[in-house]
């Protein structure tokens, strides 16, 4: 089966600003092969980053030891440590050069329940992944992984399983008083 008309249309969503594939991603499916364990979740939540209307040093302000990996621009991923141990993974979207990225922020797993299970140490009572260090562990993502390629690397996007009937939009957590932008995406599922 060639791939080439998805590869396509995931390109086109990643290369609009910041924002607008943040909403595009709600509901995609983004999955794994490593080691041969095969995940897959579908996104439920999103957050984007570098928009013009922001502080674009948001990102940097967030995440410590910012990688060059953040320039490279869509269809590559960035790996970033937040706090701790817990690292993000974000979509680079917009412009090569421009530090756009949307971070997956949660998420419902489809495939590989288990595999996630003994990758985050954690019996789990349902089937959602909250928080990006969680989404980034059930992946299996790390450091190795900074750089990667959506398109022939592990990572993979897929379509919806469904259309998008509707989402929320939200100010970023712990946003500046004088910021009224909406910068989170979530999916709302029936």
């Amino acid at each position: 089966m060639d791939g080439s008309g998805l590869n396509n249309r995931v390109l086109k969503i990643l290369s609009q600003s910041s924002h607008k594939a943040a909403v595009d991603l709600l509901g995609m499916r983004i999955s794994t092969n490593i080691n041969d364990k095969f995940v897959e979740i579908m996104i439920t939540e999103t957050e984007a980053y570098g928009r013009k209307t922001t502080d674009k040093m948001s990102l940097f302000n967030t995440y410590k030891n910012i990688p060059t990996s953040l320039t490279l621009g869509p269809p590559y991923i960035s790996v970033l440590k937040s706090y701790g141990s817990n690292r993000s993974m974000f979509l680079l979207s917009g412009k090569k050069g421009f530090g756009e990225a949307v971070l997956i922020r949660s998420g419902i797993i489809l495939i590989g329940k288990k595999h996630i299970e003994a990758r985050r140490k954690v019996k789990m009572k349902n089937d959602k992944l909250n928080g990006p260090g969680n989404i980034t562990k059930g992946l299996s993502i790390s450091n190795v992984n900074d750089g990667d390629s959506i398109i022939s690397g592990p990572i993979d996007i897929s379509p919806r399983i469904h259309p998008v009937d509707q989402a929320i939009a939200k100010q970023r957590k712990n946003a500046k008083r004088n910021d009224k932008n909406l910068w989170r995406y979530t999916l709302i599922l029936k």
